[in-house]
């Protein structure tokens, strides 16, 4: 045989080996790292996707719930992790937005393959059952008493939830203080006992704490109304033209997996966004489906990153 036949034959069997490969991933269980201590969206969409994914791979897909930094924790470690689609992650648009707060420790453009889009979810504004502030115009009338500062609760630096506050902060002008908790369940737990005055909360888990009495909701943070909820008015409704704040989640793997198993994964996503029981599922946090790819989730952060880097520079917010 020729050198040249033989080298066509070593890159055929290269080939053939690589294509092996790919058709065989996964071949053990997938980690999916979740940012946020269980119980609230996030988790809650991670663990459905799991489950999902374990159906459509052939191998356990297992969730890890690694909370801190206002979910950048998980993500920081995803990036760590080998490219080999065997560490994913759920994370959201708080990526973009603590890129605009330079908060990252890593580079979101060049450290993470976005996989696929998930949902997108309002917040919902709420107060203790007690609490003497029923609408927007007593919130900014508190916001405004001199030397008076009401605190509002959040999930972490740069989650939907914080963002929201800030930017209600900069369009009404109000004075409030961040409280930053390790998820949305430990916060809710302080803004149901007065230790906080207020969060623009994560939907799914604040409305049955709504309908239980336990909290008072005012509005929602979406253009829209929430179909599930058609009495609560929207934000901008509310007088505030403009405002608009949601929790976009999304699946993530390390930069530099192999195009083969990332086209895996996101055909796996693409079916599993199509299925009916997901979409219920997500239209039960009342929520909205999304189902965009890996070309499309990296457009929408890329977008995310221009939209709170023009809120960080006119209302000059800084990592606390």
């Amino acid at each position: 045989m020729s050198l040249k036949l033989k080298f066509a034959a070593v890159l055929a069997g290269l080939a053939v080996c690589g294509l092996a490969a790919a058709q065989a991933y996964p071949t053990k269980p997938i980690k999916l790292l979740v940012g946020f201590a269980p119980g609230g969206a996030t988790d809650q969409l991670g663990r459905t996707y799991a489950r999902k994914l374990s159906e459509k791979l052939g191998q356990q897909v297992v969730v890890d719930n690694k909370p801190g930094a206002g979910g950048n924790l998980a993500i920081q470690l995803l990036t760590q992790s080998p490219a080999d689609g065997y560490t994913l992650a759920v994370g959201a648009n708080y990526i973009a937005s603590n890129a605009a707060l330079k908060r990252n420790p890593y580079n979101w453009d060049t450290d993470l393959a976005p996989v696929a889009q998930l949902a997108a979810t309002p917040n919902l504004l709420v107060v203790p059952a007690n609490s003497k502030i029923r609408n927007i115009k007593d919130l900014i009338a508190a916001g405004k008493v001199p030397g008076a500062s009401p605190t509002f609760g959040s999930a972490g630096m740069g989650t939907s939830i914080h963002l929201a506050g800030e930017l209600f902060k900069l369009m009404t002008g109000t004075n409030m203080t961040h409280v930053p908790y390790k998820g949305v369940s430990p916060a809710e737990v302080d803004l149901m006992a007065g230790t906080v005055d207020l969060m623009f909360g994560s939907i799914s888990t604040a409305v049955p704490l709504v309908k239980s009495g336990r909290l008072h909701a005012i509005a929602v943070t979406s253009r829209e109304r929430v179909k599930e909820l058609p009495n609560i008015p929207t934000v901008e409704e509310l007088g505030l033209k403009g405002f608009e704040v949601e929790a976009s989640y999304l699946l993530a793997a390390p930069a530099k997996i192999p195009a083969d198993v990332l086209k895996r994964l996101a055909d796996a996503m693409a079916e599993i966004n199509k299925d009916p029981e997901v979409i219920a599922f997500i239209e039960r946090l009342y929520a909205r489906p999304l189902k965009g790819g890996p070309e499309e989730t990296k457009a929408f952060l890329k977008s995310e990153v221009d939209k709170w880097q023009r809120v960080v520079n006119a209302s000059g917010l800084k990592v606390e």
